[in-house]
């Protein structure tokens, strides 16, 4: 192990850099994809190693649950990290920062004066030199939704049943295998998967009865629910309402469909 380093992190508790900060603007963009701003000040060092490119921005993507991990790093401050649906499952977690590309070293002027004793420091490839906090993304919608391959059904054929096996609310999506082959590239898949499970919502997020409070309309998941899509629309009509409810309309403000343009980029 390489001798400890100094490193700027985004909470501040270190103090290896008494005039920089780091900071990050984390976007989660539907179920397969974030965008990570990197905002960083008062480290002209850094910067440098940047422009020369002997450093580069990183994500590095964790879930815990299939023991997915990984790091995607980009020239530029804005980095884009997506994932296919199969790889994950639960959590995902990521964590923003700068790593160092090769070995290299690292000027001291900027630092506290504990390590100035040295006009530079050694860097191993590889090494973090600033690091943001842990943002776990929304998995609201990804613990809500299963996939499976369903060799019984025809082709193109898609099935949504809710899950109340486990105690936790789950919808499982069964597909048949030419659908589920593509499901985990192909967003419009997944999406209308979410149409599907939204259809189901007046049934499962029923008025309370007696002897019967699992899944009411009072359950913290219908409540988490409630709360994203009056903020994306105020108006929209819920599972309650029985006569103007829109399973389509309420997953397309949940995960909107996502469109490739002519230059092969999603258009946002």
């Amino acid at each position: 192990m390489p001798d400890p380093l100094p490193l700027l992190l985004e909470d501040g508790s270190c103090l290896d850099w008494p005039e920089a900060t780091y900071r990050t603007d984390v976007k989660v963009a539907g179920v397969d994809r974030a965008t990570v701003q990197h905002l960083l000040s008062g480290a002209s060092v850094l910067h440098q190693l940047i422009k020369d490119g002997k450093a580069a921005w990183a994500v590095e993507l964790r879930c815990p649950k299939t023991l997915m991990a990984r790091t995607v790093t980009s020239a530029g401050d804005l980095t884009t990290v997506k994932w296919k649906a199969d790889d994950v499952d639960g959590e995902i977690f990521l964590v923003p920062g700068l790593v160092a590309l090769e070995e290299t070293t690292l000027a001291s002027w900027e630092l506290s004066s504990i390590w100035q004793e040295g006009a530079e420091l050694w860097v191993p490839r590889g090494w973090w030199l600033a690091k943001g906090e842990a943002v776990r993304t929304d998995s609201l919608m990804r613990s809500l939704l299963s996939f499976e391959r369903a060799t019984k059904l025809d082709a193109g054929q898609m099935e949504v049943t809710p899950d109340l096996s486990s105690g936790a609310l789950r919808f499982t999506i069964r597909m048949a295998p030419d659908v589920f082959d593509a499901v985990s590239t192909d967003r419009t898949l997944q999406v209308a998967a979410l149409v599907g499970v939204c259809g189901w919502f007046p049934k499962v997020f029923k008025p309370m009865e007696d002897g019967d409070e699992d899944w009411t309309d009072d359950h913290p998941i219908a409540q988490q629910l409630r709360v994203r899509i009056e903020e994306a629309n105020s108006e929209v009509a819920l599972w309650d309402d029985a006569t103007d409810y829109d399973p389509a309309l309420v997953a397309t403000l949940l995960e909107p469909f996502r469109f490739t343009s002519a230059d092969g980029e999603d258009d946002e």
